[in-house]
């Protein structure tokens, strides 16, 4: 075999390497676009959806109406982390951020955003400084604090509300007793459909070695709230979710 001959040879071993090299590379490129992390320190690990509606006062009342209300429609979105006992490097939880949250128009109604309230006796306000702008961040602590914006580093509970304002209302002097809930809607001619949205999000880990970012998505109210009053539901299926380092 010539020299000129085992050169070419080499050239050609060389240049296979390379393209192998390169295959390899780029399935492992893929493959984290499609699938994302597979082992985190802190997984995603359930969230639950309570929808339901309700009233307020309005603060006319010329009439004197036994009811002058207007409607609510809400959704309180719980998000659980649960730690991962299969990761083998020690981490603890900096942070939890909710980021880009982008939601669909509801046919009737006007959406806004709340973190919880701090104070005691109910779970949320609407006063302004509660509204949520542009992201929510619940940093970590030794313990789950949802009112002080507080998630356990070792894993825990965050919580926000999304709330439809001014659905409808309702006027009357014929009913005795009415009940607060999603069965409202339908004493005033709203169905399910009319308040229906889509509600994206990023879900942002901030560990102390890494951050991860993953999106949900999901449609809200959950369950048939104008016959049921209140509706729940838990999703931890989240084979979809595709978290990746930051």
């Amino acid at each position: 075999m010539n020299k000129v001959l085992k050169e070419k040879i080499k050239q050609v071993l060389v240049l296979l390497i390379i393209v192998i090299a390169f295959g390899f590379t780029l399935s492992i490129m893929l493959k984290y676009k499609t699938e994302g992390e597979t082992k985190l320190p802190y997984k995603l690990s359930k969230i639950m959806i309570v929808s339901s509606a309700e009233a307020e006062s309005k603060n006319e009342n010329p009439d004197n109406n036994k009811w002058n209300i207007d409607i609510n429609q809400y959704n309180d979105i719980y998000i659980e982390f649960a730690k991962n006992y299969d990761y083998e490097v020690t981490s603890y939880i900096k942070s939890v951020k909710i980021e880009n949250i982008n939601i669909s128009n509801p046919n009737k109604g006007t959406i806004y955003k709340y973190m919880p309230y701090s104070g005691e006796n109910k779970l949320f306000s609407y006063e302004d400084n509660y509204k949520i702008n542009d992201s929510l961040t619940f940093n970590g602590a030794e313990a789950n604090d949802t009112k002080q914006l507080k998630i356990s580093n070792q894993g825990g509970t965050v919580l926000f509300r999304i709330v439809n304002k001014d659905v409808s209302e309702f006027v009357s002097n014929g009913d005795d007793e009415i009940a607060y809930d999603g069965t409202l809607l339908a004493k005033t001619g709203v169905s399910d459909d009319d308040v229906k949205v889509n509600v994206s999000f990023d879900i942002v880990i901030e560990t102390d070695r890494t951050t991860y970012r993953g999106k949900v998505s999901f449609d809200l109210p959950c369950g048939n709230i104008s016959t049921e009053g209140v509706s729940q539901q838990v999703i931890t299926d989240f084979s979809n979710v595709v978290f990746k380092r930051e």
